[in-house]
């Protein structure tokens, strides 16, 4: 199967989604911002712009600018709380990015996950030893509320914060546009 066709045994994926999951893969592999911009649904866009974030990031961490890192740390976070727990990246993939992360969250307006991520991080021992080797029962009990009250997005869909991040900024993401 060609990598135009991964979506073609999706019967129940309507051809005007499929033509769309293909215009989004198309835009990742190209790193287009010019193309990314052009993306309706905020989902896709969301999608779109975190895989290409991520691709930057790993070929060189320092390659992102602070919007884009700003977005970039978000992401994580966000995935981190839906997919496991918030110490998944407060702990083990951004460790060093805590403080930075309420900062970011403030700055695409989840002002609301902020302040939980905050208080998360006040939680976090300051040696940066394991939490739970060293939380007491009740510490535990309340980074798990915290963790909880960050999945129910408390600020609406991050993907609409994201967009309208992104697009009051879009002139930091057209500095490399790779699809040109």
């Amino acid at each position: 199967m060609s990598k135009d066709d991964k979506y073609s045994r999706e019967s129940w994926i309507t051809d005007e989604i499929k033509e769309d999951l293909r215009r989004r893969d198309n835009i990742v592999s190209k790193q287009g911002i010019k193309g990314l911009f052009n993306i309706k649904h905020n989902s896709d866009f969301s999608i779109a712009l975190h895989e290409i974030l991520m691709k930057r990031h790993e070929e060189n961490p320092n390659s992102l600018n602070q919007s884009e890192f700003n977005l970039f740390l978000c992401m994580h976070l966000e995935n981190a709380g839906q997919a496991d727990h918030i110490l998944s990246f407060l702990q083990e993939w951004f460790p060093k990015y805590s403080d930075e992360v309420v900062t970011a969250l403030n700055e695409i307006g989840a002002i609301k996950s902020a302040a939980i991520i905050k208080q998360a991080v006040g939680l976090l021992p300051k040696d940066g030893s394991w939490f739970y080797d060293s939380a007491d029962e009740k510490t535990q009990k309340r980074m798990d509320e915290l963790d909880s009250q960050f999945s129910d997005y408390p600020d609406g869909f991050m993907r609409d914060l994201y967009r309208k991040y992104a697009d009051d900024r879009r002139k930091d993401f057209d500095h490399d546009d790779k699809s040109q």
